[in-house]
């Protein structure tokens, strides 16, 4: 079954950040999650296959869903690896270059590609994906809400499979809840006739884009969790799961940024504690002093490597957070580690991972 065990299905870039706190998770976290890992080019290499590697590196012998991350901006054609994600996205053959490269990895499940796809199309990579023995996903972005859903569902409910798993994805937005309306009418009008048994990730992100004015420590609610409270409980869907950013956002326009301030970023259950300060000059071991010492939401005991990292600033600055990508890669980690087992006591549960030589 779709999603067996599963408390979690978080969406990650490639991008060192995400992959860097995705890899330093306990393995018992990882089991608890099923990410979503939206395919690019890796940093500077010179295949596809590379950024794979990586997955592959963060999220040993686990399965993952694999997407196109259809918010990476191609720039320049002369770099192999470019050229090779180009090719992922034309729709010739029912996306038949993205199946292809798709199928050589065994733990990826493909997520199905719609764009000027007809329903003969869809049904073909629906058939062709379960004749290589793999699940799929379905992933709806809303922002690119594909006119075509009426014959995907309908392809659906005439295979009569149920080795497939539904993402709504919402992207961007400042109130989880903002959503609900549009989310609970897809889950309950053109999702409706789905089997029940068919999981439903619903899934966004609200970490903050622009830092400029905060000041100090501050708690930044997210609503994600009530947003899926919200939709399970105005359908009578058994299986709508968890999802969101990983406390991240979709790659954005590339330009020409200044260097951020230092800050530290703390995730909780449903807050994000930012520690920053322009006024007052705040290090980085500043602002992982307030965090720790003086914010009163520090927990004691965490004990993950992002948190660890938070602690090393305030001992260690040289092997702490000295920089933000440092401080991006620990928020991702807690926050991973956290939504992962969120409705459950950790406290005497053994994180340490077998060592290997």
């Amino acid at each position: 079954m779709s999603l067996e065990n599963i408390k979690y299905v978080p969406t990650l870039a490639i991008r060192p950040s995400e992959m860097n706190g995705l890899e330093q998770l306990p393995g018992l976290t990882k089991d608890r999650m099923r990410p979503l890992i939206l395919l690019a080019p890796w940093t500077n290499a010179n295949s596809l296959e590379k950024a794979v590697d990586r997955i592959h590196k963060a999220y040993p012998d686990r399965r993952y869903f694999l997407e196109l991350d259809r918010d990476y901006s191609i720039s320049n054609l002369e770099a192999e690896a470019q050229r090779e994600f180009l090719e992922l996205l034309s729709p010739e053959n029912c996306f038949g270059n993205w199946r292809d490269f798709v199928f050589r990895f065994p733990n990826a499940i493909p997520c199905l590609q719609l764009q000027d796809q007809s329903r003969e199309h869809i049904q073909a990579q629906i058939e062709l994906t379960q004749q290589e023995g793999r699940d799929f996903c379905l992933r709806i972005v809303l922002a690119r809400f594909p006119p075509n859903l009426e014959d995907v569902v309908g392809v659906l409910n005439e295979i009569g499979t149920a080795d497939y798993t539904v993402v709504l994805e919402g992207g961007w937005i400042e109130n989880a809840l903002d959503l609900a309306a549009r989310m609970s009418g897809l889950v309950s009008g053109p999702l409706g006739d789905l089997d029940a048994d068919i999981p439903i990730v619903i899934s966004c992100t609200s970490m903050p884009n622009d830092f400029q004015d905060f000041r100090g420590c501050s708690a930044i609610p997210f609503t994600n969790r009530e947003l899926v409270e919200q939709i399970a409980r105005s359908n009578n869907r058994r299986r709508i799961f968890y999802g969101d950013w990983g406390s991240t956002r979709p790659r954005e326009a590339s330009g020409f940024r200044q260097r951020p301030l230092d800050r530290i970023d703390y995730p909780v259950r449903r807050e994000w504690i930012i520690a920053r300060n322009r006024d007052e000059g705040w290090s980085f071991r500043d602002a992982a002093m307030e965090v720790v010492q003086r914010s009163g939401y520090w927990e004691d005991g965490l004990n993950v490597w992002g948190s660890n990292m938070i602690l090393q600033t305030i001992v260690n600055p040289a092997f702490g957070i000295n920089t933000p990508p440092k401080n991006v890669a620990s928020r991702v980690n807690i926050h991973l580690h956290r939504q992962a087992f969120y409705d459950v006591d950790t406290s005497d549960l053994d994180f340490d991972d077998e060592w290997q030589d």
